[in-house]
């Protein structure tokens, strides 16, 4: 059973699922990948791993995303579910 629970570091935080398995490291958590930011009051609502990740390149050549680590905290969610605004059309602006 997933319990709601909030990760973050001094970069920011984010909302998710966990669910504690032999599958993964005492000690150690995953975050799957792929999910667009959805910012509220310093919150990623919709889960995104790189509100966590440091913003640096690989290297001077290639310029990608450094390692997919960082170190963080967990503790229990015990706020109401928010409503996610990530896939919303955005406002038009004439």
């Amino acid at each position: 059973m997933a319990i709601w629970c909030v990760s973050g570091n001094k970069r920011g935080q984010i909302l998710t699922g966990a669910v504690v398995t032999d599958g993964i490291k005492k000690g150690v958590v995953c975050v799957h990948e792929g999910a667009w930011p959805d910012l509220e009051n310093g919150l990623c609502k919709n889960g995104s791993a790189n509100v966590l990740t440091a913003d640096i390149p690989s290297s001077q050549l290639a310029n990608a995303c450094a390692g997919n680590s960082a170190l963080v905290y967990i503790e229990k969610y015990t706020g109401n579910a928010p409503k996610l605004t990530a896939f919303d059309q955005p406002a038009v602006q004439a």
